[in-house]
């Protein structure tokens, strides 16, 4: 039985990750994490919730980051409840326990504002966190990073600077970095999970609407 494990199905981009995995992903069964230690069986045909500690073998996993801190971590109605966020701080153990169980593919969705974009950040790891998933044997590791929603201004006056200067860039950002709907990276990044070669590729949000069309892997843009 080929399975995949869905962790992060939080907020929109994550529901869409779930969504997709399940509709199109290829796999006898998909596994969600769950919020909790409870073993759960989720009423939608082919979809099980596992605790960490009780994953089933894997044959690939699809991490998706999320912010606790952001408004839209998230489902507004709470459909996303029993399914666990994943942060940055989280998830290398996550990645390790995946890989222990057998997972030789994995899609780390990883959102960065358009400043890392366009400073060509995206192009490299980001992080202790991803140093270290870096290093567990994956036969194959896709970095997709699309474009991080801009927070809501609010809060000290620091961060509504902050949020004045990131919606500068915004207006600025070039129309090579497209901002796309949480179901075209999705279905980006599920696509990922049978056509990217073997290796390490990190592909920044200017790269995901060309995985959309293209038969075979992208190469990242310089």
């Amino acid at each position: 039985m080929k399975r995949l494990l869905v962790a992060g199905a939080t907020g929109r981009l994550g529901e869409a990750v779930l969504n997709e995995a399940l509709a199109r992903g290829g796999f006898d069964e998909v596994v969600a994490l769950g919020a909790t230690q409870a073993d759960l069986s989720a009423a939608i045909r082919g979809l099980v919730l596992k605790p960490l500690d009780a994953l089933p073998a894997l044959d690939a996993v699809v991490i998706v980051l999320g912010d606790p801190d952001e408004p839209g971590a998230r489902s507004f109605h709470g459909r996303d409840a029993p399914f666990a966020l994943i942060d940055a701080q989280a998830m290398p153990r996550l990645a390790a326990a995946a890989s222990q169980a057998g997972a030789r593919r994995l899609i780390l969705i990883h959102p960065l504002p358009a400043w890392q974009q366009m400073s060509g950040l995206h192009r490299g790891l980001i992080g202790d966190a991803e140093l270290e998933v870096s290093r567990l044997p994956f036969e194959t590791t896709v970095l997709i990073r699309p474009l991080a929603a801009s927070r809501a201004p609010g809060g000290p006056w620091l961060q509504r600077i902050a949020h004045i200067y990131l919606s500068l860039q915004w207006l600025m950002m070039p129309r090579s970095l497209p901002a796309l709907t949480s179901a075209q990276v999705a279905r980006a990044a599920i696509a990922q999970l049978h056509a990217a070669p073997a290796g390490l590729s990190a592909l920044g949000a200017a790269n995901i609407e060309a995985l959309l069309t293209a038969p075979g892997p992208v190469e990242p843009r310089r």
